[in-house]
């Protein structure tokens, strides 16, 4: 804890910033993992069990499992399902503001993090320059009055705030990059599937629109002969 301490005032006044940007960078760090754990979740396998029940006509099961599911891509699923039987622009309008309202979550804070893997760099240069300045100082009064400890001083300060920031830098980039590359994922399963699933939908619709109209028509052919039997047999 000393050496902690000593490390902290060892690196002059640019330590305070840094030291506020490092915690601001942990909280928000923590918040966005359990946010994307609670609004980034995938539901595995989720899309292939829908596809077959709407396969198999039990849409309204399929409905039930996606409302049970949570995260972007059952919600989307799920809004399909609901309004099926609207137009498919109608739908696709619906699914893009519900993928909205969970990308905004996930995106929340994340240029915190990005701008603390600028800012803090920055913040360890000033503290090197400050630090140099001071060791420039001391080594005029050393000329005068030989004093060494104050070289030493300056250029532990201006090291110190160098490696706080750079520190604080890294890990905030991995972070990130770590949790936008989430983001993307998130992003591009949920519309992948919301795809997938309105077009077997529609193709669905396709089929059963073709079968009533395959038996419109058989209909249509049975009545007619029927009609020519009967219209032959008053004929005779």
């Amino acid at each position: 804890m000393s050496t902690v301490t000593h490390f902290f005032h060892a690196g002059g006044f640019v330590m305070y910033p840094l030291l506020v940007l490092s915690i601001t960078a942990v909280a928000v760090i923590v918040e966005r993992s359990l946010a994307f754990r609670q609004f980034g979740y995938l539901s595995p396998g989720l899309l292939a069990n829908v596809e077959r029940l709407c396969t198999e006509g039990q849409t309204d099961q399929a409905l039930e499992i996606t409302e049970r599911q949570r995260g972007p891509l059952a919600a989307a699923l799920a809004v399909i399902l609901r309004h099926r039987h609207l137009p498919v622009r109608e739908v696709e309008r619906m699914v893009e503001e519900t993928g909205q309202e969970y990308f905004i979550r996930l995106e929340r804070y994340l240029p915190v993090l990005d701008t603390t893997t600028t800012i803090s760099p920055l913040l360890g240069l000033l503290g090197t320059i400050v630090g140099m300045i001071g060791t420039f100082n001391a080594i005029a009064t050393q000329q005068a009055h030989g004093n060494n400890d104050a070289v030493l001083t300056g250029v532990g300060e201006a090291l110190y705030a160098t490696a706080s920031g750079i520190l604080i830098a890294v890990v905030c980039f991995v972070a990130y990059n770590y949790f936008a590359a989430r983001l993307r994922t998130v992003t591009a399963e949920t519309e992948q599937a919301s795809t997938r699933l309105i077009n077997v939908l529609t193709e669905l619709r396709r089929d059963e629109h073709a079968r009533q109209n395959h038996h419109e028509a058989a209909d249509d052919a049975a009545l007619g002969e029927r009609t020519h039997g009967i219209q032959a047999t008053a004929r005779a």
